[in-house]
């Protein structure tokens, strides 16, 4: 007896190994196809079931897809109208799994435990994809190895006569649902506890009966509906107001779906006999008890699913009402040291997780190019009554700069495909290039105080030329972002272009100001920290040009025509007008001989090594 619990356990253990095999290597073959699902996701209910079932299907866990959708809320992605349909169609989803273990009861059971061996020798001599798909398969067929040696401790356990009477004695229905409902909430799989109720009923007693009857595994699978929601619960701690009604919609969805059902269930067979649930399942699907039972964990969800969904909205308000919103919240404490779209829940997909570091690095991209947009404002009024915003804003892009990467490193542990490793091992260079350009902006700013500390300012003519450069910037800014917010290389030609533009600026504003200085136009001390100006912007355009260049390790070059090349005039940020500087024709090479030239150039070099 003590031999087959052991067994059973074992069993079990190897059924949860195969499940999550199964799921995370389906997880990294449809990678792409899950981000494609979540970007879909709209206010249209049907689309939202769509997704919920198609993602669950996939991760093989309603939990694990509610537990992500509690993060997505809780980042503000996604609304609670959202998360309900969603968390609907995950419901749905997850009897996926059932299905599949109703499959022990077919003659094909053999095949499919062999189907573990032919997935380990593809994973081990194939590559890539063909690896995958080979743990993919293999863990289908561990699936059926779990249960079948859940099937053999059965066989053992189902002797004993104490068992026989414990099980024979529980017929209320409200215990029934208390025990589906626990063990799921210990084993935090619906999975493992239907193939254990599938294994149950299955048995066949000396006298023709079963351990348990397909009237009492109704109940049980009832039970087990609600114990998912235990998983999300526990994941909504700790996060905000709208995460944890979230996790409340998915608790109310069974609670209510069930409630509906026991009316259904015990009324039924008092109008006909033949109405009863246990009755009809028997008649459809006679003489196989999995199956009966893998169809009622369907029928059950899907039936749910059409009778709530006009209801939504209701829904939404009572899980509004059962979680209000805290008057002394402390939900707005250390607002700056949380991500924008990033939840650590979102870890249990590596596919997902990605595309919302993407996002994140574009958030953390916008904040840097603010800066340096008000870097330039205050150069050129001296005004730094937005001095604290910027030191804020600063601040906040050397917090996500660190935890960005930490969370890239957990993604990176996670298994994931050799295309995702090639695009987390690019994110780490793109985060250190954002953080540069914050840093390139501060010391901007730091030139605009180094003016009024030594009373100096800038002649109109070089703030318009400055303007111009960044003229050049915002719109390299742009093409760069479009480009790596949609993964693509297709506007490779204008990011050359424009940055490009941007180091012949670099290059003619330079020759500009030797003029000036050579002419005594300017001192020489406003003259070194110009130079540095317009040398810290170049390379802020050399960190925006990297992070679009990050992306060709991973993404497949597009060769397009060039709609910028380098004679093509700048357009001016300031007044819109098509206008180009260039060098005047006495910039000749023996002025930049001249010894006040060498002089501004020695300083703009010792600025630059104390400067970030």
């Amino acid at each position: 007896m003590f031999a087959s619990i052991l067994l059973l356990l074992g069993g079990l253990g190897t059924f949860l190994i195969g499940l999550k095999m199964m799921g995370d290597n389906l997880q990294n073959i449809a990678g792409d196809r899950l981000k494609l699902l979540f970007n879909k996701v709209s206010n249209n209910k049907f689309m939202g079931i769509t997704t919920g079932a198609g993602i669950t299907a996939v991760i093989q866990s309603s939990s694990a897809t509610t537990v992500m959708i509690v993060g997505f809320v809780n980042a503000g992605m996604m609304t609670l109208k959202q998360a309900t349909s969603i968390i609907m169609g995950a419901n749905i989803g997850t009897t996926i799994t059932a299905q599949i273990t109703a499959l022990q009861s077919l003659p094909i059971t053999p095949f499919l435990t062999a189907l573990a061996c032919v997935g380990a020798f593809m994973a081990m001599f194939g590559k890539d994809k063909i690896a995958k798909a080979g743990m993919l398969i293999s863990g289908i067929g561990i699936i059926f190895v779990g249960m079948k040696f859940m099937s053999s401790s059965m066989d053992e356990i189902s002797k004993s006569q104490a068992v026989i009477d414990m099980l024979s004695s529980v017929k209320n229905p409200f215990l029934l649902m208390l025990i589906g409902l626990v063990f799921t909430a210990i084993f935090q799989s619906s999975a493992a506890t239907t193939s254990i109720l599938i294994t149950l009923c299955s048995v066949d007693l000396e006298t023709g009966g079963q351990l348990m009857t397909l009237q009492s595994a109704i109940f049980v699978t009832l039970g087990i509906n609600i114990g998912t929601c235990v998983t999300a619960m526990l994941a909504s701690i700790g996060a905000n107001t709208n995460a944890k009604r979230a996790s409340v919609i998915h608790l109310l969805f069974n609670v209510f779906g069930t409630a509906i059902f026991m009316i259904f269930i015990f009324v039924a067979p008092l109008i006909n006999e033949k109405l009863a649930m246990h009755y009809w399942l028997a008649k459809a699907f006679p003489n196989v008890v999995s199956t009966q039972i893998a169809m009622f964990h369907t029928i059950f969800n899907i039936l749910a699913t059409v009778i709530l969904l006009p209801f939504t909205g209701g829904l939404t308000k009572l899980a509004t009402l059962l979680v209000r919103d805290k008057k002394n919240t402390q939900e707005g404490e250390n607002e700056s040291e949380k991500f924008e779209y990033i939840d650590e829940r979102i870890l249990r997909s590596p596919a997902i997780s990605l595309m919302m570091l993407r996002k994140e690095l574009l958030s953390m991209a916008f904040l840097a190019k603010t800066n340096f947009d008000l870097s330039v404002e205050i150069l050129s009024t001296l005004n730094f009554d937005k001095a604290e915003e910027f030191a804020e804003r600063e601040k906040r892009i050397d917090m996500l700069n660190k935890k960005l990467t930490k969370f890239a490193v957990k993604i990176s542990a996670k298994d994931i495909s050799y295309k995702e490793e090639k695009e987390i091992a690019s994110f780490y260079h793109v985060i250190s290039d954002i953080e540069r350009v914050g840093d390139y902006a501060e010391n901007i700013c730091e030139s605009a105080q180094e003016l009024v500390d030594n009373s100096l300012n800038f002649s109109t003519t070089a703030i318009d030329e400055i303007m111009m450069m960044k003229g050049a910037i915002d719109k390299l800014y742009e093409y760069v972002m479009l480009g790596f917010e949609q993964k693509s290389l297709a506007v490779i030609d204008e990011v050359n272009g424009y940055e490009d533009l941007v180091d012949t600026y670099e290059e003619d504003l330079s020759k500009n100001h030797i003029v000036r200085l050579h002419n005594n136009e300017c001192s020489a001390e406003s003259g070194g920290i110009f130079l540095s100006i317009i040398s810290n912007m170049e390379r802020i355009a050399d960190h925006f040009r990297n992070v679009f260049k990050s992306m060709s390790t991973y993404v497949t070059p597009i060769k397009t025509k060039a709609n910028i090349k380098e004679e093509t005039p700048l357009v001016d940020a300031k007044n819109n007008d098509n206008v180009r500087i260039l060098p005047p024709a006495n910039a000749k090479s023996e002025v930049v001989q001249d010894k006040e030239v060498k002089e501004v150039t020695s300083k703009v070099s010792t600025n630059n090594k104390h400067k970030k």
